[in-house]
């Protein structure tokens, strides 16, 4: 091989391998890391489970002893319109140790939203847990399952409330939403972000008292403290109409 060629063919290795730092508007064709860090409060308190005590709308104390819910279908919006599938099922579980970051690779670009589901699609929501790993979100170890009504648990909180008025939570409460008329989609404006083959991240935060009094009404957690999507009432409904309007970018 001459020496010419030799030189043409280590030019065109850095040009393909560096193309993209060079490139100052980020293409399609490269790729970077993204990472949504997810982040669960009460107010302005972050959550923790089993001892933390929180004051609800009424000036009641309560904890938090379960918490986990689905994200699905998400997608990133480009600034042109276009989007970005990300083609994943994610359980936020606060009882486990795992890692509640969620990691990618997307197309380096502006971005200017971001949407994602609450729950399970009608599709998904029939799949049979039997056929995933014990470590997949959708298995039936994740026990987020209604072996009685063949569909998944979208949105899970379970906790004690003081009904007298005190600090010594002795009432419990539970809600778990589901079925396919509970899924909820959501858009956050993402402000035109721009992500470079470096990467990028963001902060996707739940407000959990906005779950439970929001501008869909409110939940209460002594006169209403059970609901497992086969009520009369409309708790369950409530509380997936106010999920939509209780997630942010921070």
């Amino acid at each position: 091989m001459s020496s010419i060629l030799k030189s043409f063919l280590m030019v065109l290795v850095l040009f393909l391998v560096n193309g993209c730092k060079e490139d100052k508007s980020p293409s399609s064709d490269c790729k970077a890391p993204f990472v949504i860090n997810m982040d669960v409060v009460v107010a302005n308190d972050p959550l923790e489970l089993q001892t933390k005590l929180y004051t609800d709308y009424k000036e009641r104390n309560f904890k938090v002893e379960l918490f986990k819910f689905y994200l699905s279908n998400w997608a990133l919006e480009k600034k042109d319109g276009s989007m970005v599938t990300l083609n994943q099922v994610n359980l936020i579980d606060f009882s486990s140790s795992s890692d509640l970051n969620i990691e990618v690779e997307i197309d380096t670009g502006s971005y200017k939203n971001i949407h994602f589901g609450i729950g399970l699609d009608s599709i998904t929501n029939a799949s049979d847990p039997a056929v995933f790993e014990s470590t997949n979100p959708l298995s039936i170890a994740q026990n987020t399952y209604w072996n009685w009504a063949s569909k998944y648990k979208f949105f899970m909180i379970e906790g004690r409330v003081d009904s007298s008025g005190g600090t010594n939570p002795n009432l419990a409460f539970s809600y778990h939403t589901g079925f396919n008329d509970l899924y909820r989609e959501v858009t956050l404006s993402l402000n035109d972000l721009m992500v470079n083959t470096n990467g990028d991240s963001l902060i996707l935060e739940l407000d959990i008292s906005k779950v439970v009094d929001g501008s869909y009404g409110t939940v209460d957690f002594v006169s209403e403290s059970f609901s497992h999507a086969t009520d009369e009432t409309g708790i369950t409904e409530t509380i997936s109409n106010n999920l939509q309007n209780s997630f942010s970018i921070k």
